[in-house]
């Protein structure tokens, strides 16, 4: 009877440890970041594209080959974590359009990141790929 129990309460603590190390991850989550950075709506952004500005994909390999604008270069935001590629260099002066997704998970890091850079005619496109999309504006897949 006595082992019984002590695997009751053994049971019992681990259990307690295991709903105690849950709450801890749910409760203790990096904060996001919120970056003030320039930003442009879907029409300045598609006026900005149309007038020949460069446009810059931050997402996935993996999402970028599933759809994306039209002469778009895919640079992940992993990517310019680590640095600016040379290719992007040679265009700081040039007008840069950037999106992601949905235009605030990684568009505005990515645009911080070219920022800080020096980069002075960089814009986040707000609505990201999502709106183009929604918008019916063209997309490209490979």
């Amino acid at each position: 009877m006595a082992a019984r129990s002590v695997n009751r309460r053994d049971l019992l603590t681990l259990a307690l440890a295991g709903v105690g190390v849950m709450w801890f991850v749910a409760t203790n989550k990096k904060p996001s970041v919120h970056y003030t950075v320039p930003e442009v709506d879907l029409a300045s952004a598609k006026a900005l594209i149309d007038a020949g500005a460069k446009v810059i994909d931050v997402r996935t390999e993996k999402q970028f080959k599933a759809r994306h604008l039209p002469n778009a270069a895919l640079i992940s935001l992993e990517v310019l974590r680590v640095g600016i590629p040379a290719s992007l260099l040679a265009a700081k002066e040039s007008r840069i359009v950037v999106y992601c997704g949905d235009g605030t998970s990684t568009g505005p890091e990515a645009t911080h990141i070219l920022v800080q850079a020096g980069f002075t005619n960089v814009a986040n496109m707000k609505s990201g790929i999502e709106g183009w999309s929604s918008a019916g504006l063209p997309t490209v897949q490979g």
